[in-house]
């Protein structure tokens, strides 16, 4: 006797062995992948050959003393990069400060942002002049530090601490403050200690922000080190800027910024891949 199959019985297909069902679909995926990666690239490198060619058509209709053709500028990166390497010294003079700033910025900014996220009488204590100094510009400081610290290492390192503390205290608060608070009740249902509860969920969860802050605070701390390198102290990378300004040798002037420019988008890409290594668990755009 034959089961009777209502309009509403669902038949369950078999497929054969060794049926991917979702071959096909990871197939789609991974040429949709390697399709949108070509044409990024295409519109990144279509993007940039209109860049400079708008560049040099401005250049062919302007001074020298203004504005030169990108050819000028390859040719003054070659002599300061490989005939008469100097940008090689000041970009390690530049790099070493900001290296230490980080040193001494990081670990103090990320320990008071957890500080001031988790328990509230520190962020009432706290918060306003973290506030108020997060707003002051530091450029109007620069002559106060000087002052103190005068024209030495110290003013750089004063420079890249301020400027790059406060957006990784903010962040990383506010990081904090967006832990699910359901994870914390469930650490303190398997009676996880304070001390637990910040090292197994509240940090890992606030991962994100953290190197939101973090990338903020790099960009705040190289932005310290070469204004006081051209304001005050004239060495370095912005050093070599203020000096072929006052001689009016444009081409070269652009070489130590676009330095300027690779260092902060290296570190940039650098930071956004460690961040996907260290917290695999947080969506990604891809």
């Amino acid at each position: 006797m034959g089961e009777a199959r209502g309009p509403m019985s669902v038949r369950r297909i078999r497929y054969p062995r060794g049926f991917d069902v979702a071959g096909p679909r990871r197939l789609f995926n991974r040429h949709a992948r390697v399709g949108t990666r070509a044409s990024t690239w295409a519109i990144r490198v279509t993007t940039l050959a209109v860049l400079l060619s708008f560049w040099w058509w401005t250049a062919s209709h302007t001074s020298k003393a203004l504005l030169v053709p990108p050819v000028d500028v390859a040719l003054a990166f070659w002599d300061l990069a490989v005939t008469h390497p100097l940008i090689w010294g000041a970009m390690y003079q530049s790099l070493g400060t900001l290296v230490l700033g980080l040193i001494l910025t990081l670990p103090f900014g990320i320990a008071i942002g957890l500080l001031m996220g988790r328990y509230r009488t520190a962020e009432f204590v706290l918060d306003p002049y973290v506030t108020f100094l997060f707003v002051l510009p530091n450029i109007a400081l620069i002559p106060l530090f000087v002052l103190w610290f005068g024209f030495d290492i110290q003013l750089r390192l004063a420079l890249v601490f301020f400027s790059g503390v406060f957006p990784l205290i903010i962040n990383t608060m506010a990081g904090v403050k967006n832990v699910d608070p359901e994870l914390i009740d469930s650490a303190r249902c398997f009676c996880a200690n304070e001390r637990q509860i910040m090292r197994t969920v509240i940090l890992p969860a606030a991962v994100p922000f953290i190197f939101a802050g973090v990338r903020l605070g790099f960009s705040g701390a190289w932005l310290g080190v070469i204004a006081a390198e051209i304001t005050s102290i004239v060495s370095g990378i912005g050093g070599l800027i203020v000096d072929f300004s006052t001689s009016f040798n444009t081409a070269r002037m652009i070489v130590p910024i676009l330095f300027i420019m690779v260092v902060g988008i290296t570190v940039t890409f650098g930071m956004a891949r460690l961040e996907r290594r260290l917290a695999p668990w947080q969506p990604s755009e891809r």
